[in-house]
This record gives C-alpha cells, structure tokens and sequence, in this order.
C-alpha cells in the first residue's frame, strides 16, 4: 500500500502540471492584423521617465491612474478596422461618455489609417508609430516614442478589448 502512495503522489503531480495550460491567450503573428480590429479601451498608460502632464508639480510615470490625463481622455474608446482590400486600415480614436469639451461625446476625436508593419509595428499616418509589446486575444500592450514636458519618453499603452 506505502508503495501506491509514493507512487500516486508523482503522478498526481505530473498530471496537474499537464493539465496546466501555458496557452495565455497571446495572438500568432499570422492572426494579429484581424485580431486587431475593434472596440479597445485604456487599462494602463504609463511613461519610462516621470513627467508632469498637467503642471501641478507632481511627477508621475504612471499616466492612468494619477491626474497627469483627465478622465475624460482615459474615458476614450479605440477602434481599429478594415477599409477592405489594397487600403491601409482606419483607427480612430472615441469621446465616449466624457466629453472634454472639444468635440461631444460619442464623436471621434482622432481619425488616422495604419498598416500593420512585419506584425508587431502599427504605423500611422499621423501619429507615432506604435510597437506592439505583448498581444493576446483580449490584450494590446503597446509603446510609443513621444516628447512629454520637455523630455523624450516611451509611453506604454495597455488597452483592453471593450
């Protein structure tokens, strides 16, 4: 009897670790500009380098969860969608329901196209390019090279599929 229980206690073992899925969801290169396309909204913005945004002396490197953006840009939606065959793809940027005054809520604040360069750099015609991090199905991790309160910086963007 001891014999099974040395014994069953290893196979239990191997058997969860099987069971175990490695499979976090990450999007195949081949898969990712039709994974792309849809509704995404802000999880995370955060910057490599402290900055101060909005001039209240306070520096930050995480942009979402401190006053550096007003709620009413961390509000936005992001899409992402096909203009059809031979046509670089449109991006577009949301007001959603906060509106920050410039353009109502629910109209597009940014209207851009892109193309998906080698599967993991997203090149816009208007904006910084975007570098794609981490991808999975639910998932879009991001960075762009930008000039935030007189310094070079790298901006992480982490949307989630809204």
């Amino acid at each position: 009897m001891k014999t099974s229980k040395n014994l069953l206690l290893p196979l239990l073992v191997v058997t969860l670790l099987l069971s175990c899925s490695d499979d976090d969801g990450t999007v195949a290169m081949d898969n990712r500009a039709e994974t792309l396309f849809g509704q995404w909204e802000y999880e995370a913005i955060d910057s490599d380098t402290a900055v101060d945004i909005n001039g209240d002396g306070t520096v930050n490197v995480d942009l979402f969860n401190t006053n550096e953006i007003r709620q009413c840009i961390k509000d936005n939606l992001t899409f992402f969608s096909s203009r059809g065959s031979g046509e670089k793809s449109a991006f577009s940027i949301n007001e959603n329901g906060l509106s920050c005054g410039e353009v109502p809520a629910f109209q597009n604040v940014e209207d851009d196209t892109y193309e998906l360069i080698n599967n993991e750099l997203i090149r816009f015609d208007n904006r910084n390019d975007w570098l794609i991090i981490k991808f999975t199905q639910n998932r879009l991790v991001v960075e762009e090279e930008d000039f935030l309160d007189e310094q070079a910086v790298v901006i992480t963007y982490t949307l989630k599929r809204s």
